[in-house]
């Protein structure tokens, strides 16, 4: 694969936007690092109006209308949840429109590149198996949000969306989706479906929308909803038609605020998600029985310690907290 058979889509601000604070100098330190590691590859930068481009090294502009913000849940006070799910889907879905290249990456524009690792992913793992199989070839996506767990328990379709990389027909397809409603409370549902179970995370929800063109059996009632059946077919998508991995092994540097402080960038956050390793097992159980998995049984218990130490416990104080909103609903009745 050359990287002239390949577009680069940067989507997102180039500035702070309405809300959303943007690190100085990230967005040009974004394309440069494509420049660096994708010499020939086409940079089609998709931002909003109005945002300062001096500086800014890319091939093609695309300029988005703002969609603003949308209302996911109400708190148990009846404030709304406002989230940039429609901005993320406008920025990236205008962008992927003018790529016409076979090969595509969709990069936040606070992200940035640290090697071509991916390009090797990609390519590295070419069996499938016929069951769930929705792509053409398999999406290379980082697991930073792509959790195994949370509030301590197993979740499912809890995919990341900061990184894509695959064929252009499939990243396009991982965003090929309506915007999103506005969730209209009502006296069955005020705060959100499925309560006193948490909102589905954005991840999942944006997840499921874009894989439902596939298969409508895609859905969620809640963050927490799961069960065996739904297990499987989490598992078996994500062997069939993904490769996951974390940002250094995929190539992938992360801004400030995901690697300072934030509870994902340490042990604690890290131990959620889905371990390059876990998906090796995936991989091999749907897809490749011969696989060679180098996974020592030191390394697996060791990740399991880690788990029980910072992942676990958090389920008796999700059982407390699920117990308090539900407490609280009744007394606001």
């Amino acid at each position: 694969m050359s990287p002239k058979d390949i577009t680069v889509v940067v989507q997102g601000p180039v500035q702070t936007f309405s809300d959303r604070e943007q690190e100085l100098g990230i967005t040009q330190k974004c394309l440069n690092s494509v420049r660096q590691f994708l010499p020939g590859a086409k940079i089609i930068l998709s931002t909003w109006h109005n945002q300062d481009l001096t500086d800014l090294d890319y091939d093609q502009l695309v300029l988005c209308d703002d969609p603003g913000t949308n209302i996911r849940a109400y708190n148990v006070d009846g404030t709304p949840q406002m989230f940039n799910n429609n901005r993320q889907i406008v920025s990236t879905l205008d962008g992927l429109h003018h790529v016409t290249t076979p090969y595509t990456m969709k990069l936040r524009s606070d992200n940035y590149l640290i090697s071509d690792a991916f390009l090797h992913l990609q390519q590295a793992f070419p069996k499938r198996c016929n069951e769930d199989r929705f792509f053409n070839e398999r999406v290379v996506v980082i697991n930073t949000f792509t959790r195994r767990y949370a509030k301590g328990l197993p979740v499912v379709f809890h995919m990341s969306d900061f990184f894509y990389f695959g064929r252009t027909e499939d990243v396009i397809a991982c965003w090929k989706m309506p915007l999103i409603e506005d969730f209209i409370a009502t006296k069955d549902t005020p705060y959100n479906i499925g309560f006193p179970d948490y909102s589905i995370d954005c991840t999942q929800m944006l997840f499921i929308r874009a894989m439902q063109q596939f298969d409508q059996s895609f859905a969620l009632n809640g963050l927490l909803d799961n069960n065996p059946e739904k297990q499987i077919f989490s598992d078996r998508c994500f062997a069939n038609n993904f490769v996951i991995a974390d940002p250094q092994q995929v190539g992938v540097g992360l801004c400030r605020k995901f690697v300072v402080k934030a509870r994902v960038s340490r042990t604690k956050g890290k131990v959620a998600h889905w371990q390059f390793k876990e998906w090796q097992q995936l991989y091999k159980k749907y897809c490749d029985p011969n696989f060679d998995l180098q996974y020592p049984i030191f390394a697996q218990y060791k990740l399991f310690l880690q788990r029980c130490l910072y992942v676990f416990p958090a389920r008796l104080e999700n059982k407390r907290r699920l117990q308090q909103r539900q407490k609280k609903v009744s007394v606001n009745k």
